[in-house]
């Protein structure tokens, strides 16, 4: 197998650089996408060849098939709790402000975060639960919205449902709790596990949609007060990374922040932003359009 060849085929597409430990699952994704369209290797890259990649349209079946074998669905619930208490105490402040607005004023109308590369949806749900419980707070809460994207298909489809297993379930902290609820019957996408789903009170907080960070398209959304991507730019070469930052910038409205995990894009600058005094996250404020 050609693996250089493979490997410029896959940063073509979605601009992912692949570390050499993960040569080997690579070769298991390109195999298993073969296999289930009856193809050899050297059919499957010609094939692929042929497909027809339009930057503002999802991919061709055969080329998410193979991305879907390849991208690896790691997440986690409450991952990094310093950033999504960030973002709650951001909320804060703009609920405060919302309640003491004036026409001079300008206030968003809706709360909005956009979790970039949220794979199967963990940080989306922490983020809507973290939201959540500070709504609560409040007689008159901002509105707000969770906005997941992601490259793969199938850790979409899973994100969707909002179903986990109680290992997963495990890493909520006890407050947020009352958001979850054990499905009817016990067993969902699992197989026979107890399965447990964040509650359609969260759920109605969030949407999530396919989007391939790399083709940097035009989102369907309002400038966010929040983009959070983490643990996803190192996946891709500097200059892309400089490209997709600056594109977060774009879509990021002034006031509003983007966090990265800690020690991503630690090179970057931008006339337009500043970065959070904050020691225990990656974070940026839009100072500026």
């Amino acid at each position: 197998m050609n693996l250089p060849l493979w490997q410029a085929y896959i940063e073509r597409i979605c601009g992912f650089v692949l570390p050499s430990v993960q040569h080997n699952w690579l070769i298991y994704a390109i195999t298993t996408t073969a296999q289930s369209h009856n193809m050899s290797v050297h059919e499957l890259y010609d094939a692929l060849q042929h497909d027809i990649v339009v930057p503002s349209e999802p991919l061709p079946a055969l080329t998410q098939s193979l991305l879907d074998n390849l991208l690896i669905a790691e997440s986690r619930f409450f991952r990094h709790e310093p950033s999504l208490t960030f973002v709650g105490e951001l909320y804060k402040s703009y609920i405060t402000k919302w309640h003491k607005a004036t026409p001079s004023f300008d206030v968003p109308s809706m709360f909005s975060v956009w979790s970039a590369g949220c794979s199967t949806g963990q940080e989306t749900y922490s983020l809507a639960m973290t939201l959540d419980l500070i709504s609560r707070q409040f007689v008159r809460p901002l509105p707000f919205q969770v906005n997941g994207s992601d490259l793969s298909v199938r850790s979409l489809t899973l994100a969707k449902k909002g179903e986990y297993t109680g290992r997963q379930i495990n890493e909520i902290p006890a407050r947020y709790h009352s958001q979850l609820h054990a499905t009817h019957d016990g067993v969902g996408v699992f197989n026979h596990q107890k399965i447990w789903q964040v509650d359609i009170k969260t759920r109605q907080h969030t949407q999530f949609f396919w989007h391939n960070l790399f083709a940097k398209q035009p989102l369907d959304l309002p400038k966010q007060q929040v983009i959070i991507c983490q643990n996803v730019l190192i996946y891709f070469r500097k200059f892309d990374q400089r490209d997709i930052l600056a594109y977060f910038v774009q879509n990021l409205d002034i006031g509003g922040c983007v966090l990265f995990a800690p020690n991503e894009a630690m090179f970057w600058q931008h006339p337009n932003m500043r970065r959070v005094d904050n020691g225990q996250i990656n974070a940026w404020q839009k100072i500026s359009q």
